[in-house]
């Protein structure tokens, strides 16, 4: 089946509305049950209480606490959900800046120091418990979805027309459906196919060399793929949701080279709810961000026809018709 106009899929996009939760994204490890992870957050509970009472009464003994803590912070995976590490944040310092540091064990101790003073009281006041470090990992877990919205991206192309991965330019050039990933492993080789294919690429050019998730050719077509998770605004959300806007602004005079912009996450949904809203209120002419950013993607899929803006559903139907 031939694709359908740009615009269409944008509609189809618009009509199917993102999940509220996704498994890709959903990060449910239990490391509160790792017994040896536990065992060392108990002892390093320890080892600060005592050095807290011990540094201001003998030196020497302080400083031998302060190695073994030293040890745990440095080689203990996961340790940094700890109370204690997570406090370093209260500090204006993470974790890992700390890694990085020559001089941590100097570091550390100043730590500690602000630790004991500010901390360290209230919390034997209140108690302990582990439950605190899973809640603590579980908040971080917006940080660790990265990779998940690649492997989303690989599923989908395996799943519905069965692409398959290549790391070099002549396995592409020869393929009939095959893909590969600049973001990843295959940096290098998206440089050698904008060469080969003589691509301006003027996204790139215009936001420091950024390079897009997946390379995708279906027969004589390719897609340059850039996927967002994005929930909401604000911050660098902003920054992204302005970028996958602007990875369609630019298109190539080779018309069988496509620019997918693919944004899932709730935010999405915002647009529909936009445009539904002003659907069903002919007489609002308020002009507010969603509203500016719509009118962005429609213009930019209006002057670049072989460009796409989708989510989730969207894409798969794209994928659908091409097949």
């Amino acid at each position: 089946m031939a694709l359908k106009s740009n615009l269409e899929y944008w509609k189809y996009s618009l009509k199917h509305p993102e999940p509220i939760f996704e498994d890709y994204y959903i990060k449910d490890d239990l490391i509160v049950e790792n017994k040896d992870l536990i065992e060392k957050v108990e002892r390093l509970r320890e080892l600060i209480i005592s050095y807290c009472v011990i540094i201001e009464k003998n030196e020497e003994t302080a400083q031998e606490i302060l190695d073994e803590i030293y040890n745990i912070i440095v080689s203990v995976e996961n340790i940094n959900y700890s109370e204690f590490v997570s406090f370093w944040n209260a500090m204006d310092l993470s974790y890992s800046i700390f890694k990085k540091m020559d001089n941590k064990k100097e570091v550390l101790k100043e730590l500690l120091c602000e630790y004991c003073k500010r901390r360290r009281k209230i919390y034997d006041k209140l108690g302990y418990s582990n439950i605190t470090v899973q809640a603590l990992y579980d908040s971080g877990s917006s940080r660790k979805q990265g990779a998940s919205g690649g492997d989303k991206l690989v599923d989908i192309v395996t799943d519905i027309i069965n692409a398959t991965y290549t790391n070099n330019l002549s396995d592409f050039k020869n393929g009939d459906c095959c893909y590969f990933l600049p973001d990843g492993t295959d940096k290098k080789l998206f440089k050698e196919f904008i060469e080969k294919y003589s691509l301006n690429y003027e996204f790139g050019k215009n936001s420091q060399n950024k390079i897009p998730d997946m390379v995708l050719k279906i027969g004589d077509d390719i897609f340059v793929i850039e996927a967002k998770h994005i929930k909401e605004s604000g911050g660098a959300q902003d920054k992204q949701i302005k970028e996958i806007i602007e990875f369609i602004k630019y298109g190539e005079l080779n018309k069988n080279i496509h620019y997918v912009s693919l944004m899932d996450g709730l935010y999405f949904n915002k647009f529909i709810k936009e445009i539904n809203s002003n659907t069903n209120n002919s007489k609002s002419s308020k002009k507010n961000k969603i509203q500016s950013q719509i009118n962005d993607i429609k213009t930019h899929l209006k002057n670049n026809k072989s460009n796409f803006f989708v989510n989730t559903e969207g894409f798969k139907q794209l994928l659908r018709d091409i097949k």
